[in-house]
């Protein structure tokens, strides 16, 4: 058989340099050479011979996307040409959209939500945190990329964008979100005074501040430190910091929050790689508010540079880890410009490790992943939980000034659990208070594989039956109108009658799955 001429071209440039390279280069480029050539002699017979003619450039993005899906890793994605135009404009323009960090469900396969970010679009019109987005405006998110799905949801201020989405707890809603230039702080207190300015120091009696942070920005550790600082000066003698659903942010910035925190010379976190060298980040300076007693608050939806926070206070015992298992996203992505000029390789080549010395970054076959609170201190809260809490905090009801006759606004755990339906910010009070009045930490929560935790999964599978028995009882309508021989819709959307359902995901439903990086559109 004649060989295609692609090959033969190729093959001449191989021997021709054979003189000039190492044994251990030879091996390399034989391998190359050979897998080449299959991908050369498929393209050629499909070209050549199929029964339609092929569009070949269709072919090739599907084989450079074919090779990228083999490696597992939904971080390392190849930009076109337009995608990078779309990325570049996220990262370093401004542009006004939902105020969400969003990520694909790896098993579902549509847009999720990481979490709104705090007075955002998203979050006043009642977006919550792990809601699956059905469609954009009507199209359906099955297989939408990340970009593409960003691309819809970003746009000009005042415009609106139909999002349906399925809660948590199966509910499934249409919310119109209008878009607008997204200014978050990122520092926070829990409740505003009569000024409408932040409440940090919470707690008078015991002393007690709490501060919620919601990303990483170039400006989180000064504003950081301002309120530290003035926290120490009113005699503060705990903190609570609350890192819960914070999808990240700048390293930077994390590396600098934990510094100003840990005494000198304590490990913050590493970044190592196969072909990249280990690189550390310890503590230098001296740290603000030594004296305070801290407790950490995170959960499942906290990742990235406030898993790195919150693994470098607790494993050098400067925090109490309060919550539960952080998500898991501790990997590095460069950036490579092809020099073909059509487009760019964004790759992950490093992972991000703990002061303990475990990766932080969860792979499709992790068993341990993200950072765990010690047993005494999980405190899990289930999806009805966290909805309750938000939609409190996005009504206001946190925000007005409560009165306790004669000793003023007292916040107290019970009130918490009760008015803020917050059990872990309720467990994290109770545990400074604990903590400040006999000097060891009080258990707060349950162990790890404790029956408060099961029956977290319990209610999560339980969930995940009832959105089974609906796709179920879908499909029994459509053979129903069969067999009464009414018209039907063409057999591709009966096909796809359950897809939206968890299918698969049966054992892991209890937390999240791997997933790309977080961005916010």
């Amino acid at each position: 058989m004649k060989k295609p001429v692609p090959i033969i071209l190729l093959a001449l440039l191989f021997v021709a340099n054979l003189v000039i390279l190492s044994p251990q280069t030879l091996g390399l480029y034989r391998g190359t050479f050979g897998q080449l050539g299959l991908l050369f002699e498929i393209r050629h017979e499909l070209v050549s011979s199929y029964v339609e003619a092929p569009d070949q450039d269709k072919m090739v993005l599907a084989a450079v996307r074919g090779m990228i899906d083999s490696l597992e890793d939904p971080h390392t994605s190849y930009f076109t040409p337009e995608d990078l135009a779309v990325f570049d404009r996220e990262t370093t323009g401004s542009f006004s959209g939902i105020g969400a960090e969003v990520t694909i469900d790896a098993v579902l396969r549509r847009l999720k939500i990481v979490t709104p970010l705090d007075e955002s679009p998203s979050w006043k019109a009642g977006v919550r945190a792990g809601d699956i987005i059905l469609s954009i405006d009507g199209e359906d998110t099955l297989d939408m990329t990340i970009n593409n799905a960003v691309d819809r949801l970003i746009g000009e201020a005042g415009t609106d964008v139909v999002v349906a989405v399925r809660h948590d707890s199966g509910e499934e809603e249409t919310i119109t979100i209008t878009r607008n230039v997204i200014k978050v702080p990122s520092v926070r207190g829990l409740r505003r005074d009569d000024d409408q300015e932040w409440e940090y120091l919470i707690d008078p009696i015991h002393g007690i501040g709490y501060i919620r942070l919601s990303q990483f920005s170039d400006k989180t550790a000064d504003d950081l430190r301002t309120q530290i600082g003035s926290l120490v000066e009113q005699k503060a003698r705990g903190l609570v910091i609350d890192l819960r659903f914070n999808g990240g942010g700048l390293l930077d910035s994390a590396v600098e929050v934990a510094d100003m925190l840990l005494p000198p010379d304590q490990r913050i976190v590493s970044v190592k790689g196969r072909t990249v060298p280990e690189d550390v980040y310890d503590s230098t300076e001296q740290p603000i508010g030594e004296d305070l007693q801290i407790v950490i608050l995170a959960n499942e939806f906290s990742a990235s540079a406030s898993e790195i926070v919150t693994g470098a206070l607790h494993d050098n015992g400067r925090a109490k880890f309060i919550g539960t298992r952080t998500f898991g996203k501790g990997s590095v992505q460069q950036l490579r410009a092809l020099p073909s000029s059509k487009g760019a390789l964004k790759l992950t080549n490093a992972y991000y490790y703990l002061p303990n010395g475990e990766k932080i970054h969860r792979t499709p076959k992790s068993e341990s992943w993200g950072v765990n609170p010690h047993d005494g201190f999980v405190v899990a809260m289930n999806g009805e939980q966290i909805t309750q809490m938000h939609e409190l905090r996005r009504k206001g009801d946190i925000l007005r000034k409560q009165s306790n006759g004669d000793n003023g606004d007292k916040i107290t755990p019970d009130w918490v659990e009760q008015e803020m339906a917050d059990p872990q910010l309720a467990a994290g009070l109770r545990a400074l208070i604990g903590k400040i009045e006999s000097g060891d930490w009080p258990k707060v929560g349950v162990n790890g594989d404790s029956d408060a935790t099961r029956q977290i999964k319990r209610e999560n599978l339980v969930r995940y039956r009832d959105r089974l028995r609906k796709s179920l009882d879908e499909v029994k309508e459509e053979l129903a109108k069969i067999d009464r021989g009414e018209p039907i819709e063409e057999v591709a959307s009966v096909e796809s009658i359950g897809k939206d359902s968890d299918a698969n995901a049966a054992a892991k439903i209890d937390t999240p799955q791997q997933e790309p990086e977080p961005v916010s559109p």
